[in-house]
């Protein structure tokens, strides 16, 4: 697989090319928790601190268009190679808009193109 970047979009709107380092995110739902492994998701949006705007709570989309809607477990912040000088940084959720995975769309998925 060749690297590919993930994107963070901050809610200043700044956009970070890089690589998430985390594996998997933990969603609390009200049907119970849903653990997904990092090279199924296709993007995550973090609700706001206070709780206003858009989304209403976090949300996580699958490769396969799955929408999953709850509260993330465990993730206060999160940890992100930077892709302009290879640095590790520590960004708390609260700046965080939304979250692109493309690792995922490098993967032979039904419905996604191969990218090489």
């Amino acid at each position: 697989m060749a690297y590919s970047k993930d994107l963070l979009i901050l809610r200043d709107g700044q956009a970070v090319a890089g690589k998430v380092l985390k594996n998997e995110f933990k969603i609390k739902t009200s049907f119970g928790d849903v653990t997904v492994n990092k090279e199924k998701i296709a993007h995550l949006y973090l609700k706001q601190p206070d709780g206003t705007g858009f989304p209403a709570t976090d949300e996580l989309r699958t490769i396969n268009g799955d929408d999953i809607k709850g509260q993330l477990v465990k993730t206060l912040t999160i940890s992100f190679v930077l892709a302009a000088n290879n640095q590790t940084e520590r960004i708390h959720r609260d700046k965080i808009h939304s979250i692109v995975i493309f690792d995922a769309l490098d993967a032979d998925t039904e419905g996604y193109p191969k990218l090489s």
